[in-house]
């Protein structure tokens, strides 16, 4: 073999193993989230629409082939998954319809022909409920194959090209506006020689990236699925002024809440809220309001584990299906329990309860209610012993009868009065052999925290979720971590939940959904003795950490380190070796010297170098908020509270704030107004508890109208800079409008949140520095001050990237400073996205931008 035909080998056998890599990245990275779609439920200005290649549109050849994994729960509409338009205009569409108890996919050729047709079970039309699809085109031989649900779908006659330059839009396209409700992941789209791979895990902007970190698609109205396994979603609020118990039946994805009369049942499915009346009132007089649900027998056990008084009933067992209450007993344990641990047997026969406190003492004894008896028997154990203790988390029993214990706040000897600790260890406790084993025992760094009720354990047994927080702290906010069952190691997997503790009797529960696949905490919170809120919210699993989250934003190429052992190994397992690593080294370091080209023309001046970083609020580029203590507090700040904040901020700069009705009609535009008082009232709620530690803002209701009041001891970035360039010519100070050009360098107004009620407020921002900024540029220019020169059009060309005074002003400088050969490579780069922005060539060449002095 000669060396050149050698090279060629080796050069092909590179390639493909580059492909066979490209395959597997998506599965090496992890889970993706994915994009849900604005729907024919929201207004057609608000649908989603994902064009998957927005900007150098591949061609295919011989075949196209899309591959995603497609969530569909729409049991009412027309809808189009996604279009394909080739270069002739001819458009083909897979379609979605249902018509009475079933759901059909349709490939057509558009206003044409119905060519496939595909049923779909109405147990396959859930939320999160993932069918993996296939749609290939057989150019070459003019054949669509559809695989779904493991069944291969083929029709011919289309009229392809041999290749094809697609035009791939999911959701709303030029043609049609109709949208199911649908989400998607795991988008590949490829043919015999090049792969394009998105993962679909975004969580801001509007580009889209593929698996590589490079924005090659744009979505409109995106509902990004990680914000929802990152960030608790308010659900629900209520007020009780009578104690009211709660639980939580998964079967039937139902919240149940139950005062003396009546049951209040919340559908986490379908977001309903009922309220029933009961057959006969509650038997028993509530002071902590537990209970525990027998799905065996369709009952919701109350009880009060002790009372001052002993007479009268304390167990009682409400009949799911017939809402009437039955007394099971009227047994006391010794002393008050607060904050114990209560779970059945794996049968359902007994429930047990471990630990809790009450007169002054921590506790660490198990006892099982004896319905024949009407007793609480106490139960002995062998092998390792629990501390005493209460705020522990539990799990519900296992097929091995076993439940887990983790964690709570106690000491060795049971007694307050020598004090208390936070504990981190995890017990296996055996029902069946009244045996409990010590599994680990750990010293997180940080914080203490105890587990709420409730610990849910994985799929795979190898971990169990806990909601954490600091007990002793009145208002805080909850976390979810992960541990491992095996050693103990964690992890923190989601966002907070601010909540207020001020009385022993607040109780915070975690709970998992199985067939919505999403966590729900219920938090009841008592301002006195007899009234309690009740809250509740959900997170999809699996849930992610922050890192994980804020990775999905700052998309990047993979680092050098990472690529070359990454791909290194997995060469050396495909019998691949070096070839690879070689050719893909000598890739990156081309890409990593035009990214430090780039890296030359970023603002001299360094943002972070006078960032305010205490009771501030960024606006001006990324959002960032700073609270008193200068914690960076941005994560707590969900999409929709994000879009709360900044609403009532911007409005409240001249003290008129916004309207009740408006705020309604911005964060919930498909709602009517009188139905978002519930998931407005909590989202307010919400707000109120995140900025509770950024002094000098606070959120005032007046007159239907939400308004912020500032005091100096509050900043924000917008708000320093439009007092300095929205004041009358004549009085404006370029040198004061320069002491905060660092703030003007971050970036425009909010870039990354692209509200319409947000477009006048950017306008007269970008407006008004242009006017400003102009005239100094020119003469900044004359005075041949280039570093001055190359600031400002910084500014004006972040605002608009193809105004021409300020590219020439720039090209001008930059060719007195760096040349004339780097000069035009600015420009090349700037015509080159011109071309794929406007769709045609720049108009003016380079020699005549750079020729004789800027005018």
């Amino acid at each position: 073999m000669t060396i050149k035909c050698k090279v060629l080998w080796l050069h092909q056998r590179a390639h493909k193993i580059g492909f066979l890599l490209f395959l597997l990245f998506p599965f090496i990275k992890g889970h993706a989230q994915g994009l849900l779609f604005n729907s024919n439920d929201s207004l057609v200005g608000k649908r989603t629409s994902y064009e998957v290649f927005k900007k150098n549109v591949p061609a295919f050849s011989d075949h196209l082939q899309i591959k995603f994994d497609l969530s569909l729960w729409d049991n009412d509409h027309l809808g189009y998954i996604f279009s394909i338009t080739d270069q002739q205009h001819n458009s083909y569409s897979l379609s979605y319809l249902h018509t009475d108890t079933v759901g059909w996919l349709n490939f057509n050729i558009d206003s044409k022909s119905n060519k496939i047709k595909i049923p779909l079970a109405i147990s396959q039309l859930e939320k999160r409920k993932w069918m993996k699809v296939t749609v290939d085109l057989n150019l070459a031989a003019d054949r669509v194959t559809i695989l779904f649900n493991g069944r291969s779908y083929t029709a011919h006659g289309f009229g392809f090209s041999p290749a094809l330059r697609p035009k791939i839009i999911f959701g709303k396209n030029e043609r049609y506006s109709e949208v199911p409700n649908m989400a998607i992941k795991n988008l590949i789209v490829n043919d015999s020689h090049s792969v394009y791979s998105f993962p679909l895990n975004e969580w801001a902007k509007n580009g889209v990236h593929d698996q590589d970190g490079e924005v090659v698609g744009e979505v409109q109205n995106p509902v990004w699925l990680i914000n929802e396994s990152y960030f608790w979603t308010a659900r629900l609020v209520k007020s009780f002024d009578e104690i009211a118990g709660l639980n939580y039946d998964d079967r039937r994805q139902q919240l149940f809440i139950f005062d003396k009369d009546h049951l209040t049942t919340y559908d986490t499915e379908h977001d309903k809220l009922a309220v029933q009346a009961y057959q006969n009132p509650l038997p028993l007089v509530m002071i902590l309001g537990k209970s525990i649900i027998n799905t065996k027998e369709n009952k919701l056990y109350s009880y009060e584990a002790n009372r001052v008084k002993e007479n009268g009933p304390n167990v009682a067992a409400l009949d799911l299906n017939t809402l009437k209450w039955k007394v099971e007993g009227s047994a006391m344990v010794p002393q008050q329990r607060h904050h114990h641990n209560i779970f059945y047997d794996q049968k359902q026969e007994q429930f047990f309860l471990f630990g809790g406190y009450g007169s002054f003492a921590y506790y660490n004894d198990f006892f099982a209610f004896n319905k024949m008896t009407d007793h609480w028997d106490r139960i002995s154990f062998s092998g390792d012993t629990i501390r005493p203790r209460f705020f522990s988390g539990c799990s519900a029993v296992n097929e091995r009868n076993e439940v887990y214990i983790f964690g709570g706040y106690g000491n060795e000897t049971g007694s307050q009065v020598v004090g208390g600790r936070n504990f981190y260890d995890l017990y296996r406790v055996n029902l069946s052999t009244r045996s409990i084993k010590k599994c680990w025992e750990i010293v997180p760094k940080g914080n203490d925290f105890v587990p709420a009720n409730n610990l849910i354990i994985s799929k795979d047994q190898k971990y169990f979720y806990a909601l954490c927080y600091p007990h002793s702290t009145p208002k805080t906010t909850l976390r979810l971590y992960r541990f491992s069952i095996k050693d103990g190691s964690f992890q923190l997997v989601s966002g907070a939940i601010p909540v207020t503790s001020e009385r022993i009797e607040s109780d915070i529960n975690l709970f998992f959904n199985p067939k919505l696949q999403e966590f729900v905490c219920a938090i009841q919170e008592f301002t006195d003795v007899k009234h309690s809120i009740v809250k509740l919210y959900s997170l999809y699993a699996p849930p992610i950490s922050r890192q994980e989250y804020l990775n999905s934003y700052d998309k990047k190429p993979p680092s050098r380190i990472f690529f070359f052992y990454g791909v290194f190994l997995i060469l050396l397992l495909l019998g691949g070796g070096l070839i690879f690593f070689f050719v893909k080294r000598k890739t990156i370091r081309v890409k990593l010297n035009e990214l430090s080209a780039r890296d030359e023309e970023l603002p001299s001046c360094d943002p972070d170098i006078q960032e305010k970083r205490i009771n501030a609020v960024y606006l001006l580029g990324e959002f960032i908020v700073y609270d008193k203590n200068q914690r960076n507090v941005t994560y707590l700040f969900s999409p929709k509270l994000k879009q709360l904040f900044v609403l009532i901020l911007l409005h409240s700069q001249d003290g008129a704030g916004v309207v009740s009705k408006k705020i309604s009609s911005v964060l919930w535009p498909d709602k009517e107004i009188s139905r978002t008082k519930n998931i407005k009232g909590v989202t307010i709620n919400h707000l109120r508890n995140v900025i509770a530690d950024i002094d000098g803002i606070e959120l005032t209701f007046l007159n239907d109208t939400y308004c912020f009041s500032f005091s100096p001891q509050f900043f924000c970035d917008y708000f320093a800079v439009i007092r300095q360039i929205s004041k009358p010519a004549s009085t404006v100070s370029i040198p004061e409008i320069f002491d905060h050009f660092d703030l003007i360098a971050r970036g425009s107004l909010l870039p990354f949140i692209p509200e319409p009620w947000l477009d006048d407020f950017k306008l007269v921002y970008e407006e008004a520095l242009i006017r400003i900024f102009l005239p100094e540029l020119k003469k900044s220019y004359a005075l041949r001050d280039l570093k001055k020169v190359q600031d400002i059009t910084r500014i004006i060309l972040n605002i608009d990237p193809f105004h021409e005074e300020a590219l020439q002003y720039k090209l001008k400088g930059l060719r007195r400073t760096k040349g004339i050969v780097y000069a035009h490579k600015i420009y090349s780069g700037f015509a080159l996205e011109y071309k794929r922005s406007m769709g045609v060539d720049y108009p003016v060449p380079f020699d005549q931008i750079c020729a004789g002095d800027v005018k």
